[in-house]
């Protein structure tokens, strides 16, 4: 890894928790999860035992319900500031949160966040449930994506459940392999019954909760403001079970995942959406020592350096123009991904030199 990138990215870190830091007395005061969610993560990352025991046990004693879900109350999950999320891609947080805890030995709480969200598996399909009604408790049995499964993926790999999490990864291939343009587009949900949902266009609107960019990843259309992290989850997702499992099935799906995302413009290399692209190509390059994916990881943790504030916030630009904009919760949340993600790149490019 190049020393000069190392070091503007520790910087950019450090830029990072300050701006958390120096906000801390208004975070506190928010009570919606999608402001806290990454926490637990973030400081098992960077190292701060102190803020990761707070929030460790700030999850388990607000957030998590008596059936081990993670909601802001017992009939809201919260978000909000991005209610699209939750309302598809309901486990998407769970994930993060039970992926922190166990990483900081909160492993009560974490078993029984796990435990509800494997009541979300398909018994037939593997992969997991997109939609979930915390006021009625009832799960949409049709409706599941590769997010959600993904999600749902590392928490189960973080705590052990190696053949859950293969279950899960044989539907996200299974999705591979049902592509209809492999070039062109990435649809990332699947209908139960109908197998891979193809009929999203119509909406481009990038906050609608049944508009295109949601279930669709186009090569077509303007990169920086594609959801990329539609592909970058399960990337993410099928190297850590590569590196559990050596099975070449899942080395292969990362590696069409990531093919994929070099089919997008030039643009690509400029969008928000694009560091878990980043998170995943660091650890490929980790496992396997092929320079194109440390080249990828490079270029998008370049432009996060660039793109930082002085102050150390990001503006998520695939919603707000400027940082004004941008609810304290969204710049929560992206500045607690981005800290965490560049730390793991950080470990993974420098593991492998």
């Amino acid at each position: 890894m190049q020393q000069d990138l190392a070091r503007r990215a520790r910087e950019a870190i450090a830029r990072g928790l300050s701006w958390l830091r120096q906000h801390e007395a208004e975070v506190a005061s928010i009570d919606d999860l999608s402001a806290h969610y990454k926490a637990p993560y973030l400081y098992a990352a960077v190292g701060d035992p102190v803020r990761a025991g707070h929030y460790a046990s700030l999850m388990q004693r607000r957030y998590q319900q008596p059936d081990g879900d993670f909601c802001t109350d017992r009939a809201r999950k919260g978000w909000d500031h991005l209610p699209c999320s939750p309302a598809n891609r309901y486990v998407y947080s769970n994930g993060w949160i039970i992926t922190g805890l166990r990483k900081l030995g909160f492993y009560g709480a974490a078993a029984r966040g796990l435990a509800f969200v494997r009541r979300l598996q398909s018994p037939e399909l593997g992969g997991f449930f997109s939609h979930y009604d915390p006021a009625t408790g009832q799960i949409d049995r049709r409706s599941l994506d590769t997010s959600s499964t993904s999600a749902a993926g590392l928490a189960l790999l973080a705590c052990g459940h190696l053949e859950e999490a293969t279950r899960a990864a044989e539907f996200i291939l299974r999705l591979l392999d049902a592509q209809p343009e492999p070039d062109r587009y990435f649809y990332c949900s699947w209908d139960a019954a109908e197998g891979l949902v193809t009929g999203v266009w119509g909406d481009e609107d990038p906050n609608a909760i049944r508009g295109r960019k949601q279930f669709c990843l186009s090569t077509e259309t303007d990169p920086r403001t594609e959801y990329t992290w539609l592909i970058g989850k399960p990337c993410k997702f099928l190297s850590r079970l590569y590196d559990q499992t050596g099975d070449a099935r899942y080395l292969a799906g990362a590696s069409r995942l990531v093919d994929f995302f070099h089919r997008l413009g030039p643009e690509r290399w400029h969008n928000y959406a694009s560091c878990k692209i980043m998170w995943s190509s660091a650890e490929l390059y980790r496992l396997t020592g092929r320079v194109r994916f440390a080249e990828t990881a490079e270029r998008i943790l370049d432009w996060f350096c660039e793109s930082q504030s002085p102050s150390g916030l990001w503006v998520h630009r695939l919603f707000y123009a400027k940082e004004e904009e941008q609810p304290l919760a969204a710049c929560l949340d992206i500045v607690q991904e981005l800290c965490a993600e560049m730390s793991d790149v950080l470990f993974d490019l420098s593991a492998a030199s």
